[in-house]
C-alpha cells in the first residue's frame, strides 16, 4: 500500500511516515488543539508563567516595604492610645505596591491595573481626606490634583504593562505629565489658568524632554526592526 498524497510505501491501515496521511482524527484532533496554546501568550493569574525576574522583583520591594510599615505601626500602637497616624504611611505604601508589584505579577491585565491603580490612590485620598477632616477645603482644591494624579499613575501602569511600550516612551509620558499637572497645581492655587507665572516656563521644560525621550525611544525602535530586519 502506497501513500495516496506522496507516494510512500505505507502498511495496510498504517500512518504515511513522511506526511502522516491517514492519520486518525483524533491524533489530528489532538495536535491542532495544542497549535493554539503556543500563540495565547501569557495567561493572567498564573504565577507559574511569570519570569523570574519580575519574581525576584516583586519579592525585594514587597519585603522593603513591609520594614517600614511595620515599625511605623508599632510605634503608633506603642506610644498612642487614640488618633493614630500609622494609617497615613501604611496607606501610601500599599499604594506603592499596588502601582510598582502588582503589574509585576502580571495577576491581571493591563486595563484591570490602570483601574485598580486608579482606585487604590483615590482610596488614599479618601482615607487623608477623612482624617484631616478639613473637607470642604480639600474638596475645592486637593480633591481635583488627587483625581488628576490617580488618572496619570493610571495611564502609566497600563504603558508599563503592555511590553511592547519601552521605558523610555514610559518616562517620556511621565516628563509631559508631570509638566501638565505643575500647571494644574499653580491654576488651583491661583483659582485660575488666567493668572499662571512659573508652570508653564517648567511645563515647556518637562514638554520638551519628552519629547527628546520619545524621539529615542523611536530611532531605538527603528534600530531594533533594522537589526531584525538584517538577522533574518
Amino acid at each position: 500500500m502506497y501513500c495516496p498524497n506522496c507516494g510512500t510505501p505505507i502498511p495496510d491501515g498504517g500512518v504515511c511516515p513522511n506526511c502522516s496521511q491517514g492519520e486518525p482524527e483524533t491524533v489530528k484532533a489532538e495536535k491542532i488543539n495544542k497549535e493554539p496554546d503556543k500563540k495565547l501568550g501569557h495567561k493572567y493569574g498564573k504565577l507559574s508563567e511569570i519570569s523570574t525576574g519580575s519574581k525576584n522583583y516583586s519579592a525585594l520591594l514587597s519585603a522593603f516595604l513591609v520594614f517600614p510599615a511595620a515599625i511605623v505601626t508599632a510605634i503608633d500602637l506603642s506610644f498612642h492610645r487614640y488618633d493614630f497616624w500609622f494609617g497615613y504611611v501604611v496607606g501610601a505604601l500599599a499604594v506603592v505596591w499596588i502601582i510598582f508589584v502588582l503589574p509585576a505579577l502580571k495577576l491581571f491585565p493591563p486595563a484591570a491595573n490602570a483601574l485598580i491603580s486608579f482606585a487604590a490612590v483615590m482610596g488614599y485620598a479618601s482615607f487623608i481626606m477623612y482624617k484631616t477632616g478639613h473637607l470642604e477645603w480639600i474638596y475645592r482644591q486637593a480633591l481635583p490634583l488627587f483625581v488628576l494624579f490617580a488618572i496619570f499613575v493610571a495611564l502609566d501602569v497600563l504603558l508599563i504593562s503592555y511590553k511592547k511600550v519601552s521605558w523610555l516612551t514610559v518616562l517620556s509620558a511621565v516628563s509631559c505629565e508631570a509638566g501638565v499637572y505643575l500647571v494644574a497645581i499653580e491654576a488651583t492655587h491661583k483659582g485660575g489658568f488666567t493668572s499662571l507665572r512659573w508652570s508653564p516656563i517648567l511645563a515647556a521644560g518637562f514638554i520638551s524632554v519628552a519629547a527628546v525621550l520619545l524621539a529615542f525611544a523611536y530611532v531605538g525602535r527603528n534600530n531594533n526592526s533594522s537589526n531584525n530586519g538584517n538577522n533574518n
